[in-house]
């Protein structure tokens, strides 16, 4: 390796010669510093090697660094070690940050890079040998092509803030420095929706959805995203039959006419497409056969550095958009858009980098179809949730987690710290039809500080899991500017947040998420508490931080109904033993 540079204990490295640059630059509007790397190289002697890349390298004495956060980090929130290797971050997957924090909840060092679109490995680790952690980058070559000058920008923020707060200040780091301009969201991407998913999968018509809308209307579901099984009339799952996007007739006879039914009920509908496969069976597959990037088993992923395509992506939504009145689409797989090493240029391609034309497509697609319908909804989910992805879409889902709140939780929040405006949904909701109604309702409760989605039949729930499903639905709907509109605060992010708050001048809303939890309160700031108690413990300890006074609390069931009123005397320093029915929520107002 050839050192290019070595400043301030900073080493910038290469296999090739080249030259490299480092200023600095306080950075106070977002609490931090900023390195600004330039490199300078021979675009020739990157073309004769395999995979050239530029490394960064520099240590941290590892102290007080307890956890550490990246984005799809989800329940792991340990450090990683040298050995490991790094983690890549790109437009289709992740994003460029990464976080370290105390037991305390303060940051001790949450680094940010400006590169969002191409490949960027990040080398961040324990090095067992020092006890250091191990920072840095690998940035790879062969993407650029023939260019041979590049700057890289990169925020470090030390100061002990929240955490959360630190990773916020990233992302409008991202928006002021890097030119970020996230797609506006409608007032529907806020709106809890229907999704066909978990409860039909590919077995479903028209009719059937119609009646499930109907039902999904009366409780306050605004939105339905039929999922994968309208285009094809196979059942066996897998995305073989994908590509053509031609209606199953047997399943959608009239389209339209059917689209036109769910809008009559007062309802949005959005469709379901896997952007990058063409199935074995798809007709399509020898118009696109040399222009596939990879392989998924026996389906292509289809590389859009090719212009053509990227037209039949666009024009394969456009059209539908028109023909069928969508108001949305939920584009699934987008991660596979990518690839490592070196990406061959073959005639006929406008780009050699796949993230610069995914870039390109992707912002194409959201022009054209806003040219249509300007409050369009755009659908993305984990681990395709960078800055670049909110500059093409407006409603961000947590990977698929099929009845499992904790990680339908913790995606939740994770998403929330890095999103701003943008709209986070839930995964799908989903339970057995014999699940009791409090398991149910404890479900609902670890999504509400993001938008609901549902996937449970409906005409299969009994009266008692309908009646909790619509106080969830209404108890979202009442509250939704202070629960998705006003900072998240998470706490303890090691231990999966088993306790979230919002605020909003004198009111705050607090969701206990783990028995052990006990929920500090400060009287002198809140009038208004909403504590949720998402656990089968009834028994909750309130540890007042400051103020006095006295709460009128009124405890309510799973379902919301009434079920009792009791008093809390609020002292500084103080503590106070209250019981919230299980599943269950107390209301205190000042008294």
């Amino acid at each position: 390796m050839s050192d290019w540079l070595k400043q301030d204990g900073i080493t910038v490295s290469s296999e090739m010669d080249g030259r490299a640059s480092l200023s600095r630059m306080a950075c106070p509007d977002h609490h931090g510093e900023e390195l600004i790397f330039t490199f300078d190289w021979s675009a020739e002697d990157a073309a004769a090697l395999d995979n050239p890349d530029i490394q960064i390298v520099w240590r941290e004495p590892f102290c007080d660094m307890l956890y550490a956060w990246q984005p799809l980090c989800c329940t792991d929130k340990t450090q990683r070690i040298t050995w490991n290797g790094p983690l890549f971050t790109k437009t289709a997957i992740s994003a460029p940050v990464m976080g370290y924090y105390n037991d305390r909840d303060n940051n001790v060092l949450t680094c940010a890079a400006s590169e969002l679109k191409k490949d960027l490995g990040w080398l961040f680790a324990i090095e067992e040998e020092t006890g250091d952690l191990r920072c840095g980058f690998v940035i790879p070559l062969l993407p650029f092509g023939p260019v041979h000058h590049y700057t890289l920008r990169v925020l470090l923020i030390r100061e002990p803030l929240p955490f959360h707060k630190a990773l916020d200040q990233v992302r409008c780091w991202w928006e002021d420095t890097c030119d970020v301009h996230p797609a506006a969201v409608p007032k529907a991407a806020r709106e809890p929706m229907y999704s066909t998913w978990y409860d039909f999968h590919q077995v479903l018509s028209d009719k059937e959805l119609e009646e499930e809308c109907r039902r999904g209307a009366e409780i306050g579901l605004r939105s339905i995203i039929v999922d994968d099984g309208w285009q094809t009339e196979d059942t066996g799952r897998g995305y073989g039959f994908c590509g053509d996007w031609e209606i199953a007739k047997s399943k959608f006879p009239d389209m339209k006419a059917h689209v036109a039914r769910i809008h009559a009920l007062g309802m949005k509908y959005l469709i379901w497409y896997t952007v990058p496969f063409i199935g074995i069976h798809a007709k399509n597959r020898a118009r696109f056969e040399d222009k596939f990037l990879c392989m998924d088993g026996t389906n292509g992923v289809l590389d859009p550095r090719y212009p053509e395509v990227r037209e039949f992506l666009k024009n394969t939504y456009l059209t539908a958009l028109k023909e069928w009145d969508l108001d949305g689409f939920k584009l699934d797989f987008i991660d596979w858009f990518s690839v490592r090493g070196r990406a061959e240029q073959k005639p006929g391609m406008d780009f050699l980098c796949v993230q610069d034309a995914l870039d390109f497509m992707m912002k194409d697609i959201l022009a054209t179809l806003r040219s249509v319908k300007p409050d369009i909804l755009i659908e993305f989910r984990q681990a395709y949730i960078g800055p670049n992805m909110r500059q093409y879409g407006n409603m961000f889902r947590v990977g698929d987690c099929p009845n499992n709140f904790v990680k339908n939780r913790v995606g939740i929040t994770d998403l929330r710290m890095l999103s701003g405006q943008s709209a986070v949904h839930s995964d799908m909701l989903m339970w057995h039809p014999e699940e009791s109604p409090e398991n149910c309702a404890i479900q609902m409760e670890n999504v509400i500080f993001g938008v609901l989605q549902l996937s449970v039949r409906l005409d299969q729930q009994s009266p008692e899991q309908l009646e909790l499903i619509r106080f969830w639905i209404d108890f979202m709907e009442k509250n939704r500017h202070i629960l998705l509109d006003t900072p998240l605060i998470p706490e303890n992010p090691q231990f999966l947040y088993p306790v979230l708050r919002a605020e909003d001048g004198r009111r705050t809303i607090i969701g206990r998420y783990a028995t052990t939890a006990s929920i500090a309160l400060d009287a002198s700031r809140f009038d208004d508490v909403t504590l949720v108690n998402a656990t089968k413990q009834e028994e909750t300890v309130l540890r007042f931080t400051a103020g006095e006074g006295r709460y009128d609390v009124e405890l309510l069931d799973y379902r919301g109904r009434t079920v009792g009123h009791t008093h809390v005397e609020a002292k500084a320093d103080g503590t106070a033993l209250i019981r919230i029915p299980a599943a269950g929520l107390a209301v205190f107002h000042r008294g």
